[in-house]
């Protein structure tokens, strides 16, 4: 367990006011970033082959000892995280079993949040360079969503160019141009939005497509605003680091941000989409600070990849969505490989990347 003095010396800056973002850098060691970029690669590139319900593929018996090195050096690593695919450019991961050292970061960054672990529901993305977010959200992206996510945390496992989370509806942010949109100074727009969103959370409504309405913002939307808002958050993507101030990436550091108003009403400039980045691929954690317990609800869609799911209507979703990964797989095998090669050099050292 870690000790008082091996907690790390946090710099923490508040960045934006509406809506209020803050920055904690140094929450997560190097060496803890490397590890979980480790895990999920090794979940990605070998799933399957060394558990023991499958047969050995040839290179799977030399991760097999690396994994008991890592073991040896850094305690019980977990069982491997369960997969879904949010995309072709973009697979989400869930350690149902987390390793020791990620239970200890959990904790942490429930310290730092003034939240107590249970309600802590990390979750874990990859991205391939250059792809665009396909929708606009807030973390509370269905108003039927319970326990709520009343905060919200990125959490960078790498250094990248680009790739932040942008917010197309932020106000200026303190210390410098860039990451605010003029869609963001339509006040009337916002007010108007903002109005319809907490209104209709009293309302009952007659499909499930409805729980979304206001909270999510697709290609397909039919309000103009909205998809302005919604093209101008791709465009901040495209236009890279400096449209994408204050949430950039930086390996170790937290942002978290508040999704309610100090009223309780759902906040609408705590929109957002996670950019990729334009030149490697992004790997982060996405964490949501809820004000109940879990288990989550929103796990269930999670799944193993060797393992089927007990009902056909889930387990039909788990093929269709493994195609997508086992395609993901397959066009970036390479870089994949090279990026858990680097892991496991910041972690083992030359001999062991080599291996």
């Amino acid at each position: 367990m870690e000790s008082e003095q091996s907690e790390p010396l946090l710099d923490v800056d508040l960045l934006s006011v509406s809506p209020k973002i803050i920055r904690f850098r140094g929450l997560l060691s190097a060496q803890e970033c490397a590890l979980i970029r480790f895990l999920m690669l090794e979940a990605l590139i070998y799933f399957g082959d060394t558990s023991p319900w499958v047969a050995l593929r040839p290179g799977a018996d030399v991760l097999q000892n690396a994994s008991e090195e890592m073991h040896q050096r850094f305690g019980d690593l977990g069982a491997r995280p369960l997969l879904r695919s949010q995309d072709s450019g973009h697979l989400s991961f869930y350690f149902i079993e987390p390793p020791d050292f990620m239970v200890r970061m959990i904790q942490r960054v429930a310290k730092m949040s003034g939240v107590h672990p249970n309600n802590v529901e990390p979750i874990y993305h990859i991205y391939v360079p250059g792809s665009v977010p396909a929708n606009l959200h807030l973390d509370n992206f269905n108003k039927y969503l319970f326990p709520h996510r009343h905060l919200s945390v990125s959490l960078f496992l790498d250094d990248y160019e680009d790739g932040g989370t942008v917010f197309p509806l932020l106000l200026d942010s303190f210390g410098g141009t860039g990451g605010s949109s003029l869609l963001a100074l339509e006040h009337e727009e916002i007010e108007s939005w903002q109005r319809v969103l907490n209104e209709e959370r009293m309302l009952q409504v007659a499909n499930d497509a409805h729980a979304y309405a206001h909270r999510r913002v697709d290609k397909n939307e039919d309000n103009s605003f909205r998809h302005r808002v919604l093209k101008e958050a791709q465009e901040m993507c495209r236009r890279g680091r400096t449209a994408q101030i204050p949430v950039l990436p930086e390996k170790g550091t937290m942002y978290l941000w508040f999704n309610y108003l100090s009223n309780g009403e759902d906040d609408v400039r705590s929109l957002h989409a996670g950019c990729s980045s334009s030149t490697g691929y992004k790997m982060i954690g996405a964490f949501f600070l809820r004000d109940g317990s879990g288990p989550f609800r929103e796990h269930d869609s999670f799944w193993h990849p060797v393992q089927p799911r007990k009902h056909e209507v889930d387990e039909l979703q788990r093929q269709m969505e493994m195609i997508t990964v086992l395609g993901f797989r397959f066009d970036h095998i390479a870089a994949l490989f090279n990026l858990e090669r680097q892991a496991v050099f910041e972690l083992l050292g030359a001999q062991a990347a080599v291996r």
